[in-house]
Formats: C-alpha cells, structure tokens, sequence
C-alpha cells in the first residue's frame, strides 16, 4: 500500500513529537537527578534543610516538565489526527515514559521530604 505525501508529512511530524518528549523527559530527569545530587550534598547542619528543600523543588521542577512535554505531545497527537487506514506511530512508549518519569520525579521528591 503506497502513502501518500500527505501521510508522509503526517508521519514525520508525529515522529518529531516523539523525539520531542523524549527530550522533555531527559530534561526532566536531569533536573530530578541534580535535585537528588543537591539534597544529599548539604550534610553540614547550616546547610541540609536549604539543600534538601532545594533538591525537593528541582524534583518537582522535573515532575513539572514531563507534564509539560506531555500536554505539548498530546496537542500535537490530536492536531495531527489521521485520517482512518493512515499509517500512525505507536503511541504507548510515549505514554509510558512520561508516566514512569512523572513517577520518578514525584517519589524522589517524596522520598526527599521524608528524609531531609
């Protein structure tokens, strides 16, 4: 079944959303990885409460961009409605990832609070 030039573009541009929330989520895992560095840095009694509140927020912060690049990808997933028999990616890794990210970042965040 050939595509046409219009399933095509349709294609590439979901394609590129993809690659795009994959970016958010390394971002967002970035911020959640350096947030959890932060709170286990300040071990001096001045210190440990600023630092585990600022890990805690830097958590949080990665919890805020997977929402965010989830929304974006899913603006996009529902402009770029294909037509019935069009070819369309898979849309579950996406989903998956930024729910195990959006995970990931809520309970490190949790975990910070309870133990700083």
């Amino acid at each position: 079944m050939p595509v046409n030039a219009d399933d095509s573009a349709r294609m590439r541009d979901l394609l590129a959303s993809n690659r795009t929330m994959l970016a958010w989520i390394r971002t967002a895992l970035s911020f959640a990885g350096l947030g959890f560095v932060v709170a286990k840095f300040g071990r001096t009694p001045d210190t440990i409460h600023f630092a585990g509140g600022l890990g805690i927020f830097l958590a949080l912060v990665g919890l805020l961009l997977t929402i965010l690049g989830y929304a974006q990808h899913r603006e996009v997933l529902i402009s770029e409605k294909a037509p019935p028999n069009a070819p369309v990616p898979l849309r579950w890794p996406a989903v998956t990832a930024a729910a195990c990210c959006a995970l990931s970042c809520a309970l490190l965040a949790a975990y910070l609070a309870v133990s700083t």
